[in-house]
Order: C-alpha cells, then sequence, then structure tokens
C-alpha cells in the first residue's frame, strides 16, 4: 500500500511595502521546491487584500522537513516580509515534525478520514 501524502497550508498576511520583496522570495522557494525530491506539490495563491496562501504535498514528514531545513534561510526572510496567520498540516503527520512547524500560531492537525 503506498503511502499517503502529507500536505501543508499556510496562510501569510504581508506587511505594508513588503510586496515586490515577499514575491520575489515567493519565487525562490518554488524555485526551490521544484528540485526537492519528496515534494509532490507547492502551489501559491493570492489575493487582493495582501494575503498569500501556499499549499504543500510532500510524500511524507521527513519530506517536508527536508524542505524546511533546505529553505530555512528564505522561510525567515519571508516571515520578516510577512506575518503568518494560520498554518494547517493535513495527514499523517509525524509528532517530529509537527513539534518542528512549531507554535507561533499553533498548527492545526487534521488526520485522514477513517470512514473513507
Amino acid at each position: 500500500m503506498e503511502k499517503e501524502s502529507i500536505f501543508v497550508r499556510v496562510r501569510f498576511d504581508v506587511r505594508e511595502q513588503r510586496n515586490e520583496e515577499f514575491e520575489k522570495l515567493v519565487v525562490a522557494l518554488c524555485r526551490q521546491a521544484d528540485d526537492e525530491p519528496g515534494t509532490k506539490s507547492y502551489r501559491w495563491f493570492s489575493a487582493e487584500d495582501g494575503s498569500f496562501l501556499v499549499i504543500e504535498e510532500y510524500v511524507d514528514s521527513a519530506a517536508a522537513m527536508a524542505h524546511m531545513e533546505n529553505a530555512a534561510a528564505l522561510l525567515e526572510r519571508l516571515t520578516k516580509c510577512a506575518a503568518i496567520g494560520s498554518v494547517e498540516l493535513h495527514g499523517p503527520i509525524e509528532p517530529e515534525f509537527r513539534k518542528w512547524v512549531g507554535s507561533n500560531p499553533p498548527p492545526t492537525t487534521f488526520t485522514d478520514f477513517p470512514g473513507r
């Protein structure tokens, strides 16, 4: 049986006067994600109000952690440009990854629905 993917969904609210810098960082993150073997999908969306949303799909928690570690410098710069509005983790999330994601804001974890 194939392992279930995990999904990460994060909403960002860009700080005033930081939109251009934020968008350049998103492009760099997308380029990096394209080369990561455990990243199945990495898509960004934007709203007119300066909100951005990223939906990420990984083969497992280890692949998600590898992305976060590889992108640490870019992600640190990104969080200086925007506040994190929400974090959601979906699927079979390993405790190490849940802990690594942090707690500001605390992530909401959605496990697989057993009745499917």
